[in-house]
């Protein structure tokens, strides 16, 4: 616990490129509407420049449209919170009942889509930042008409930040991607370093980005990504061989960048999680409880602020059900929590405004991109700030005591109650998450395995996405079941690894067998993949 919280999380990379776009995304819409004369709304720019986030890593070629995506949803977010904050009686408990609502009900869609699509960070935070900040900001006595503007100008600024890369170097991303998949294969390779599964991992990890990288990018296309196909497909045969002495040479993953997605559709991805026993509903479903619970028991001491406790409980919660990992974000919540408001109070005495306060935030903004991969608790420290200036705390006119108070009170009640669900919540879901995925394997290597003995090469490479996309799912499944349940979990790892490993062992003798050929040896492969 003590090497997760504080250790080994510094060793991710410094982005400093990504910190750059996260800056000027809320610099440059809040630099032009101060110099506008619209000072009181320039704050909000960062409800809307939150979508530049999204984009990070994503090749050019579909980065406008994640971020555009992630955009809009804040938008909508910015102008329901508006909206409640308008008719709701102020000062009133329904609007501390709706600010709940405005965390819980978006986080709960957010986080069920982003795990259900497996989009990894930032998470579904800055989606329920933004609608309950709105509301309150609203309450506070801001205009509605000017902070959805507001928020739609960080939007385009967001989109124009994030595409501007590709006027220099349009194989950016690719490239950036291949170079930490070839790094990461070298540090498992590396003569002088013992070899182990969390190196293994972290190698596999990296290809599989970098591949998915060169699939949005459609590199199979592209002839300057050619030379960073090479490089790939290069490290990939190098861990292949480690692994695996009899690996062919012909085994040769470009073939499914060259034809078509990597991944499964978006609409296969969100509805095979449609089940209590996927961890997407699981996760979803531990959000939405602790959220409201979080809030009720804020309102119930009479705090002003019951949305700051459900957020704490999302972001604790949001990332799945992994009680070791999820026990440390809760530490890491409240160390980098306390540390942030120490660092809010002296931006209150400061008492910043117009370009002073949009430069301090772009730089509170660049600190949280280069941060968030790293240590979560030392990108807490200034995610704290940026949350309670963008939701009207940042009026410099009053005691700030307490508000640094009830923030740090409803982070208690939020991860208290994060912890609470995390054990009592559907306790044992993750055994059901367990089988639902080796289930879920078994089926889909069956439908390879029959269809890769067919005409239909269409519908194989269909099954053959869909065969990754369960096996990583169910690898996950093990890791969440080991981590919460280690001595339930140790008389069922083999049966469960051996599976996995069957799984990988069909997709590559699928991709190895030419194109228009049918899949050998297929009543062997049948026996491998029993119906559930």
């Amino acid at each position: 616990m003590r090497s997760i919280v504080f250790a080994r999380p510094m060793s991710g990379p410094w982005r400093w490129g990504a910190g750059l776009r996260a800056a000027a995304a809320v610099a440059i819409p809040g630099t032009a509407m101060v110099a506008a004369g619209h000072a009181a709304a320039a704050l909000f720019t960062t409800f809307g420049a939150f979508a530049v986030l999204y984009g990070e890593g994503r090749a050019y070629r579909v980065r406008a449209q994640v971020v555009a995506t992630a955009g809009v949803a804040l938008v909508l977010g910015v102008a329901i919170g508006t909206a409640l904050g308008e008719t709701v009686p102020h000062a009133s408990t329904p609007i501390r009942i709706a600010s709940v609502l405005m965390v819980a009900v978006p986080g709960v869609v957010a986080v069920y889509v982003i795990d259900a699509l497996r989009l990894g960070p930032p998470g579904a935070l800055f989606f329920a930042i933004v609608g309950s900040g709105a509301l309150v900001a609203t309450e506070s006595g801001a205009d509605p008409r000017s902070m959805i503007a507001a928020a739609a100008l960080g939007v385009l600024s967001s989109i124009l930040v994030s595409m501007a890369g590709a006027l220099t170097d349009s194989s950016g991303p690719q490239r950036a991607a291949t170079g930490r998949a070839v790094g990461a294969v070298d540090a498992y390779l590396a003569p002088e370093s013992p070899r182990n599964a969390a190196q293994r991992n972290a190698a596999g990890s990296a290809l599989i980005a970098a591949w998915t990288a060169m699939d949005d990018a459609r590199a199979g296309t592209r002839p300057a990504d050619a030379q960073l196909i090479a490089r790939l497909r290069e490290a990939t045969h190098r861990v292949t061989a480690a692994d695996d002495d009899s690996a062919p040479a012909e085994f040769d993953p470009t073939r499914e960048v060259t034809t078509s997605s990597m991944q499964p559709t978006v609409r296969h991805r969100l509805g095979r999680s449609l089940t209590l026993s996927s961890h997407a509903t699981i996760t979803a479903l531990r959000v939405g409880v602790a959220c409201l619970v979080a809030g009720l028991a804020s309102l119930a001491i009479g705090l002003d602020r019951p949305h700051w406790a459900a957020i704490s409980s999302l972001v604790v919660l949001q990332a799945g059900v992994d009680r070791v990992h999820g026990t440390a974000r809760g530490l890491q919540r409240f160390l980098g929590t306390a540390i942030g408001l120490v660092l809010y109070a002296a931006i209150y005495a400061v008492a910043p405004g117009g370009y002073a306060l949009i430069a301090i935030v772009a730089v509170l903004q660049f600190s949280i991109e280069i941060l968030v991969t790293r240590n979560y608790a030392a990108a807490v420290v200034v995610i704290t700030p940026v949350a309670l200036l963008a939701s009207g705390a940042g009026v410099t006119d009053g005691d700030a005591l307490p508000v640094i108070r009830d923030r740090l009170v409803e982070t208690v009640i939020g991860v208290i109650v994060a912890f609470l669900a995390m054990y009592f919540v559907a306790p044992r879901a993750h055994r059901r998450t367990f089988a639902w995925t080796a289930a879920r394997v078994r089926t889909v290597g069956a439908q390879l395995v029959a269809l890769a003995s067919s005409a239909d090469t269409a519908a194989a490479r269909e099954a053959a996405r869909c065969l990754h996309f369960e096996l990583e799912g169910c690898t996950r499944s093990g890791i969440d079941s080991a981590h919460n349940e280690p001595g339930w979990t140790t008389a069922r790892w083999p049966a469960q690894a051996g599976l996995v490993h069957a799984g990988y062992d069909l997709l590559a003798a699928y991709w190895r067998t030419p194109g228009g050929d049918t899949l050998p040896d297929a009543r062997s492969w049948r026996s491998r993949f029993p119906s559930p």
